[in-house]
């Protein structure tokens, strides 16, 4: 609903049954990620504080880069086979 906005609505539309796929809408039906739903859908700031958090974790991440690694085409398949 705010494609060019980055905020909070996403939770927010969770919580009113308008997740686009079922894995969407299963982060409200499971009560694991359910709290987290409700948090970030309440508190736009969480939400900000705990992206930038994760963010931060996967920038450290071994990103393979020249011959160790691929762009791949296809998210699903590798480009070549390697042996």
């Amino acid at each position: 609903m705010t494609p060019g906005k980055f905020d909070n609505l996403y939770y927010q539309n969770l919580l009113r049954g308008l997740g686009l796929l079922a894995s969407d809408q299963a982060l409200v039906a499971h009560p694991r990620t359910k709290p987290f739903v409700e948090l970030y859908a309440a508190n736009q700031t969480a939400f900000f504080r705990d992206f930038a958090h994760a963010m931060e974790k996967v920038s450290v991440l071994g990103v393979k880069t020249g011959r160790k690694g691929e762009v791949r085409r296809r998210c699903d398949a590798f480009n070549t086979l390697s042996t």
